[in-house]
């Protein structure tokens, strides 16, 4: 998270002390001509997630990317079998633009990734 520039922001949650999950914009490409979109990471820690966590970090960085970034679109990349996700992405103006077949391992197993985009420019 320390090698970011303007355009790639992290959110915390945090109470107390105690990181809650976090939200951040990388590099969807090294390629210059993809500089305009990021990916969109999100996590929320388990014991807290059911919250709205993982939905107020999505809504601010979502803001952040609009107001003081110059990208041109979010990327975000969803594991199959995480519907809530999905859902969380789609009420925050997400559109499924695909799926790629068998694209991960986790736990010993493949996993297909659902793409989904928000553009945040005209």
């Amino acid at each position: 998270f320390c090698e970011r520039d303007e355009n790639f922001p992290v959110w915390v949650a945090v109470e107390n002390t105690t990181v809650l999950g976090y939200a951040a914009l990388s590099k969807w490409s090294e390629r210059k001509a993809y500089s305009i979109t990021a990916e969109v990471s999100l996590y929320v820690e388990v014991s807290n997630r059911g919250k709205g966590i993982g939905k107020l970090l999505l809504k601010a960085i979502i803001k952040r990317a609009i107001e003081a970034t110059k990208l041109h679109s979010i990327i975000a990349r969803i594991s199959e079998g995480n519907e809530q996700s999905v859902h969380l992405h789609e009420m925050n103006g997400f559109k499924l633009m695909g799926v790629m077949k068998e694209a991960g391992s986790k736990f010993g197993k493949l996993h297909s990734v659902s793409f989904m985009q928000k553009m945040l420019r005209e």
